[in-house]
């Protein structure tokens, strides 16, 4: 898929800079402002992501956040896919999906609107992986939660998920397995460019790692929500 990327490149290059650009609109922050009239900046761990949203405002924010934050992966993804497989193929089709996720991630993690401070971009990865492998990721809902719930941190949740993509990609590459709807083989391109895409999401939670690893990490209080014990931070 390499030599498409390099046959469309400047068609690639404008899909990367519109879905970079369109993922710069922090949901976090809109609806901290919007339904608050505060910044969650200002909160918690200061992180525009929806985990802080959970913490500082509430389960209904939270969630409200991670879906409109997934949305950015999924149109990111689904509609250059749906584009470039009309115009120029399959194969270009499924390097656009890549490439227009991974700008996605790239958007919400580093905002040239917000002075590249954005969030962890996990949502976004989740609505990319979705779009570009949906069995696969239908597969690994009911692990994720399980860790959450276990953990009570989304943090590892998000490390596991970024890692267990990152191998998965390269082993199934460098096999070669078709794995029927759960998977279907990806060029060393595309591997490369999935890697570099989860490898952001584990570089956003550099610092939750130092915290993990300490045993700093403060729980997300899921549990607590889930049972209707969650105190509000912001009112």
């Amino acid at each position: 898929m390499f030599e498409t990327f390099v046959t469309y490149w400047w068609q690639y290059l404008v899909l990367g800079i519109c879905c970079y650009l369109f993922s710069n609109i922090n949901y976090a922050i809109v609806f901290s402002h919007l339904f608050k009239k505060g910044d969650v900046r200002n909160y918690g761990s200061g992180n525009p992501g929806t985990t802080n949203m959970f913490r500082v405002y509430g389960l209904r924010l939270g969630a409200l956040t991670f879906v409109c934050d997934s949305l950015k992966g999924v149109i990111c993804s689904l509609v250059p896919k749906l584009i470039f497989n009309h115009l120029f193929g399959p194969s270009a089709a499924v390097t656009a999906g890549y490439i227009g996720g991974m700008c996605a991630v790239l958007g919400h993690v580093f905002p040239v609107f917000y002075g590249f401070r954005g969030g962890k971009g996990v949502a976004a990865v989740v609505g990319l992986t979705f779009v570009m492998q949906p069995f696969l990721a239908l597969s690994l809902v009911v692990p994720c939660c399980a860790i959450i719930l276990l953990t009570d941190r989304v943090s590892v949740t998000s490390l596991f998920l970024s890692v267990f993509m990152i191998l998965w990609s390269w082993l199934t590459w460098h096999f070669g397995a078709d794995m029927g709807l759960f998977y279907k083989t990806t060029d060393l391109f595309c591997t490369i460019i999935i890697t570099v895409t989860f490898a952001m999401v584990i570089f956003a939670h550099r610092h939750n790692i130092v915290r993990l690893c300490t045993g700093k990490e403060k729980p997300t209080g899921l549990r607590k929500a889930l049972r209707g014990k969650s105190d509000k931070i912001v009112k």
